[in-house]
């Protein structure tokens, strides 16, 4: 037995008895099964291999860059030393592991802050991308940002719920609001395709009209007004719709056209058209549902009231007539998305956001029409006017959105 040897351990009975260490009491841990230097000696390699498996942890902790998934393994050697049936200085051993753990300790502390500081970083990220109003792009943006999420390590204990949370929360919130906007959109163009539907019924009872050609004409005309008043829809349904509705408004429109015509009781309309936008000026500043019942109203008096070639009063007439239903709009959206009970200043900001991205829609929307703009023509001149109007029509509707959204940020400066 050597001096090491007799210090660390000695045999009783036939048993390997490793002495009491600081913090490691007298235990048995083995029997002689050949003779005594054998028996310590193969007790004495055991504890070297466990010796070792320490050194290997500790060059990998000091030479590879994820330190920190290294700490359980020092954890569970530490804890193996008060069972292990070795002979050895089990506590140098555990001193240089609790010195390991410390470290590694620290550097998962200081990790974790800094991990604390990135996801913060990423979560005003999230939230700016949250708020664009292009969904395509917002939704692109964000997948990338939860996979960038996924790769910053752990934060410290106590944050990680609140962290984990709050980030949750922006995507949550987003995906809602995403999918709000697709149903609402859903529903508008359902509801725009019915009303397209309708004129085309209307036209189709022409052919059974038993009117003289002008009255035919006149009728044929008033539908093409309205059908020009109508909202954007797919452009391919849009051309289907467009296909039929002309089969059916061609009768009598050519004598309906003529100048003798055009020029009767020209002055007449005028006075009475100008009349109908003063009515609808008023309108402008009652309750949304009254508003629109009496933009309605004032629709069907504006087509009864015959042609006008004045294209200022037009163009009044149908400015104002869409900023009635854009704010109405604008109203049902924001009663169906926000909570009851909010606060006026958050009100106009909530209503601003949802104006963003409906402004947002429309300019894309415009973008591609005019970028397949050529692609509109038709081969006859009363349907590239009908294109060219609709066009125009759009650009006056974002137009609208844009002046409401400017009387909302002043109506928001103004409050304190």
């Amino acid at each position: 037995m050597t001096d090491l040897q007799q210090e660390l351990a000695f045999i009783e009975g036939g048993k390997v008895i490793l002495r009491e260490q600081d913090g490691f009491p007298q235990r048995e841990i083995g029997e002689v099964k050949d003779d005594e230097a054998t028996a310590l000696q193969f007790f004495q390699h055991r504890f070297d291999s466990l010796k070792e498996k320490v050194d290997k942890v500790q060059h990998q902790i000091e030479t590879e860059d994820n330190k920190g998934s290294f700490l359980m393994k020092v954890l569970n050697l530490k804890e193996s030393l008060s069972t292990f049936d070795g002979i050895g200085d089990f506590v140098a051993l555990k001193d240089r592991l609790e010195m390991l753990e410390k470290m590694l300790e620290d550097y998962i502390s200081q990790n974790r802050r800094r991990n604390l500081e990135v996801k913060s970083t990423l979560i005003e990220e999230a939230k700016s991308y949250a708020a664009n109003p292009d969904w395509r792009e917002a939704t692109e943006k964000l997948k990338e940002l939860r996979q960038r999420w996924i790769r910053v390590g752990a934060v410290e204990e106590d944050k990680k719920e609140e962290v984990e949370n709050t980030f949750q929360a922006i995507y949550d919130e987003f995906y809602e609001k995403k999918k709000a906007f697709h149903e609402a959109k859903k529903e508008m163009m359902a509801a725009r395709e019915k009303q397209y539907e309708a004129l085309i019924e209307k036209a189709k009872n022409l052919q059974n009209d038993k009117s003289t050609d002008e009255e035919l004409a006149e009728k044929s005309n008033v539908l093409v007004e309205e059908w020009k008043s109508l909202e954007n829809i797919p452009k391919e349904k849009y051309a289907s719709l467009l296909k039929e509705f002309k089969k059916y408004t061609q009768v009598g429109r050519k004598k309906g056209n003529s100048k003798g015509h055009k020029s009767q009781g020209k002055e007449g309309n005028d006075k009475e058209k100008l009349a109908l936008i003063e009515e609808l000026k008023e309108a402008k500043n009652m309750p949304p549902t009254e508003s629109v019942e009496t933009a309605k109203a004032i629709q069907q008096k504006w087509k009864n009231s015959g042609k006008t070639f004045n294209k200022s009063l037009n163009e009044e007439y149908f400015t104002l007539n869409d900023y009635i239903f854009e704010k109405s709009f604008l109203e049902n959206l924001f009663e169906r998305k926000a909570k009851k009970g909010i606060e006026e200043k958050d009100a106009i900001k909530f209503k601003m956001n949802i104006l963003r991205d409906l402004i947002s829609r429309d300019q894309r929307e415009l973008n591609v029409f005019e970028e397949n703009l050529e692609k509109f023509n038709l081969g006859t001149e009363k349907l590239d006017k009908m294109v060219g109007f609709k066009h125009e029509k759009q650009k006056r509707k974002l137009a609208v959105k844009q002046q409401i959204m400017e009387e909302l940020r002043d109506l928001n400066k103004n409050l304190k």
